[in-house]
């Protein structure tokens, strides 16, 4: 009996095969009732090894299909080069608008002042920690408009609007005296994170198949949290424990409010949908283009404008914060005008992502419009 036609040999061919050579090797020549369990164990037993074999060899195949690969990327190529000839002003003006924010910080005295007493000195620190953290997440945030990743690029912006949140409360603190050390509290508060980092870390080290963290290290961490919850109290443990007093609902949304930045929450919660795994998020992910509704699984030229927003404008609340509430010495004409330059800067490359928005809709609707014409 032929098993197989003169034809190239499909996966399921290879596989019945191999299950024939492993029967054959196992001496059972014949398929009848009396061994058919065993067939069944050794045909089993051969799917593991045969989809190895296979697996290797499509890997194989695939790693050296390079004219694949100079499609996708011809393609990819292509793409950016349209996405760019849209954007290019609005992304020029990104650029500029996080550099010169960078720039603003940068220029002022980043060493500490010694005439700053431990809280204003902690406060510095910890403004200019955010700021300089909000610029590279800014950068993230226009990699990934610059490469058609909308909704990436809304989840950093997420990330943004959290730290300009807490900039706000600790910029908030410096005109409180009740919570003067809520920079102190913040920056000490590290320590229950990574307290809670190394016991997780230690109890699954074996399994990631790492060495264990050194006892001596494990030892100073416990001291530093025993000494900070003993200083703060048991509050202080939980996340977002060092707001606890300034804020009684501690937690983003609590400091949100707190900042008078709640505005943004509807912003926040959409952003969120990008960065956990609720169902929420799949169905935003799915899509309608010219009448027909598909999964979004790359790239898109549509949706640039809110990330870039939100990440513009939280930017510019950190350099605010910390223009005005970190610097050592009092607001003089020169940071006012500067202020009053970023935001005119962010306010321009806001305006021009919803104008390429508006070109992209706009060309969309006279390309529907010519498809209806056509006879």
């Amino acid at each position: 009996m032929r098993l197989f036609t003169r034809r190239k040999e499909s996966i399921q061919d290879k596989f019945e095969s191999h299950v024939i050579q492993a029967l054959r090797d196992s001496n059972i020549n014949e398929i009848n009732d009396t061994n058919e369990d065993r067939i069944k164990e050794i045909a089993s037993e051969a799917i593991r090894p045969f989809a190895a074999k296979i697996g290797a060899q499509i890997c194989a195949s695939i790693t050296r299909d390079r004219k694949s690969f100079r499609i996708n990327k011809r393609t990819d190529r292509g793409f950016n080069k349209r996405l760019r000839r849209r954007y290019g002003k609005a992304f020029e003006a990104y650029v500029i608008s996080t550099a010169c924010a960078l720039e603003s910080v940068t220029m002022q005295e980043v060493n500490p002042d010694a005439s700053l007493d431990e809280n204003e000195q902690a406060t510095r620190f910890a403004l200019l920690g955010l700021h300089a953290k909000g610029c590279r997440v800014a950068g993230e945030v226009y990699a990934l408009l610059h490469n058609g990743y909308p909704e990436g690029a809304l989840a950093r912006a997420r990330t943004l609007h959290e730290l300009a949140i807490v900039a706000g409360a600790l910029a908030d603190s410096t005109n409180d005296p009740a919570h003067a050390n809520l920079a102190v509290r913040y920056l000490e508060h590290e320590v229950i994170d990574a307290r809670g980092s190394a016991i997780r870390y230690q109890k699954d080290h074996i399994q990631l198949g790492m060495e264990p963290l050194e006892q001596g290290y494990l030892d100073e961490l416990e001291a530093r949290f025993q000494s900070a919850v003993a200083k703060y109290g048991p509050d202080f443990k939980k996340d977002y424990g060092w707001a606890k007093e300034y804020c009684p609902d501690a937690n983003i949304a609590g400091l949100e409010s707190k900042v008078q930045m709640s505005h943004m929450r509807g912003y926040y919660k959409l952003a969120s949908n990008e960065v956990h795994a609720g169902s929420r998020g799949i169905f935003m992910n799915r899509h309608e283009f010219r009448g027909e509704t598909a999964w979004r699984a790359g790239k898109t030229n549509v949706g640039l404008a809110e990330p870039a927003s939100m990440a513009l404008n939280s930017v510019h609340q950190l350099t605010v914060m910390f223009l005005v509430h970190g610097k050592s010495d009092s607001m003089d004409i020169e940071t006012l005008a500067i202020l009053y330059a970023l935001d005119e800067l962010r306010t321009r490359a806001g305006e021009l992502f919803l104008e390429a928005a508006r070109e992209i809709r706009q060309a969309e609707l006279e390309f529907r419009a010519s498809l209806r014409q056509t006879p």
